[in-house]
């Protein structure tokens, strides 16, 4: 091998390099960014009629203010089921620690009402559709550990 040749493989080998650190910085900024900045949420099922559609919406949720404890009533926020640990829903926060919250049991079959105080440390959450949701009726207040983040912007 000769000189020149080997010139030119050190230039290749270089930029080769060079290309790959960019990539692996580009992958590590877009990680950070998706874990403790904000992440693109894919919403779909009739939970938050009509906010968001049944066929799916995309948003985006960003990871901070929850952090903070900057979550009120209202928000919408993603949230690690209670239930199915795997699975990240998408509620309205009704009532933060210390709210006394009063809430329908079984919309669908009475209009007998509970109320309770949501515990320190925890949320109150509910989708849009009573009739057709899974929240906080059913499996009590959120622990604010489960948090995941808090919707900012809905694609369409």
């Amino acid at each position: 091998m000769s000189l020149r040749n080997l010139n030119e493989w050190t230039v290749i080998a270089k930029e080769a390099f060079n290309g790959s650190f960019l990539v692996a910085k580009a992958l590590c900024f877009l990680h950070v960014t998706k874990t403790y900045v904000f992440t693109v949420a894919s919403l779909y099922g009739p939970s938050m009629l009509p906010t968001f559609n049944i066929s799916g919406d995309l948003a985006l949720a960003e990871k901070i203010s929850h952090k903070l404890g900057k979550v009120g009533a209202g928000d919408i926020v993603l949230v690690t089921s209670p239930v199915e640990p795997r699975k990240i829903v998408t509620k309205r926060v009704i009532g933060v620690e210390g709210d006394t919250v009063t809430y329908v049991v079984d919309p669908q079959n009475s209009d007998r009402t509970e109320t309770i105080v949501v515990p320190k440390g925890h949320i109150w959450v509910e989708g849009d559709n009573i009739y057709k949701s899974k929240d906080s009726r059913n499996f009590g207040a959120v622990s604010y550990g489960l948090l995941q983040g808090k919707m900012f912007w809905k694609a369409g």
